[in-house]
């Protein structure tokens, strides 16, 4: 299929994990990276769409304070995750600092970013608390986050 996580078989993956979605080069040759940023296990858990809101608006501010290479931090659909895109190469490892130095960050705010009907489309549907639970549930589990399947693989098989 031509959409990368249609092709991952999501009964295979161990929540929650950092994993390489996708690699483009551009026209030009510059680089751009998708990282699946995945906190609850598909098909068996889910963020509630307050927690997925809030994270997204901390997680695209904080993260900026870190990196001048973040192009986006996007909730997927099935509200178990986010994918971040990056310009440039990343290893995991590098990425995986990143996530933890923003989600450290997130522990200690003390407000959403721009939870309010001017900067937002629906400034009530936040949660800090929820935010923060799920980034600290996530840090928890900080040694895994490079092993992206069950089975204890980081890179699917070929």
């Amino acid at each position: 299929m031509n959409v990368e996580s249609f092709n991952l078989d999501h009964r295979l993956v161990a929540a929650p994990y950092l994993r390489l979605a996708d690699r483009k080069q551009l026209p030009q040759g510059d680089v751009i990276v998708k990282y699946d940023v995945r906190f609850a296990q598909p098909n068996v858990a889910h963020l509630e769409m307050p927690v997925i809101h809030s994270l997204e608006h901390l997680f695209a501010e904080k993260s900026r304070d870190h990196s001048d290479r973040v192009i986006d931090f996007s909730p997927m659909g099935c509200q178990t995750g986010f994918y971040l895109i990056l310009q440039g190469e990343h290893t995991p490892e590098q990425v995986a600092e990143l996530v933890e130095a923003t989600l450290t960050d997130i522990l200690g705010a003390s407000e959403v970013p721009a939870a309010n009907e001017v900067q937002c489309g629906w400034g009530a549907n936040h949660t800090l608390e929820g935010a923060q639970r799920a980034a600290r549930n996530f840090l928890a589990e900080r040694d895994g986050w490079l092993t992206v399947f069950a089975d204890g693989r980081a890179e699917a098989s070929a």
